[in-house]
């Protein structure tokens, strides 16, 4: 979760929609800066994130995603890739020289 204010905000990490407590605070935001989500994990460990692109299945008052989704962005790039999933069978059945095998004894 994030709270923010003009170009300051601070971070809160939840889970399940109870708070962890405030994981960053005083963190600057808006125009030339950039964050990065990462996770570490070991072996056989997973996670499943959710940085506001869906909405969130628990609602937490005062909640804002730190930047909206790329809509325009997401819509250009799943046409893309419709494209390409039916360029590739095509360019596959075409273009991909055939090799037969001939077995002398």
């Amino acid at each position: 979760m994030v709270l923010q204010s003009r170009s300051v905000c601070c971070f809160e990490l939840c889970r399940n929609g109870q708070s962890l407590g405030e994981a960053f605070t005083s963190v600057r935001v808006g125009q030339g800066f950039a964050y990065f989500p990462a996770v570490s994990l070991s072996s056989h460990e997973n996670v499943r994130a959710n940085f506001g692109s869906t909405p969130l299945h628990y609602t937490l008052p005062g909640y804002r995603p730190v930047q909206t989704p790329p809509t325009i962005d997401l819509i250009r790039s799943h046409l893309l890739f419709g494209y390409v999933e039916r360029l590739v069978p095509i360019l596959a059945s075409c273009c991909v020289p055939k090799v037969n095998f001939v077995f002398r004894l």
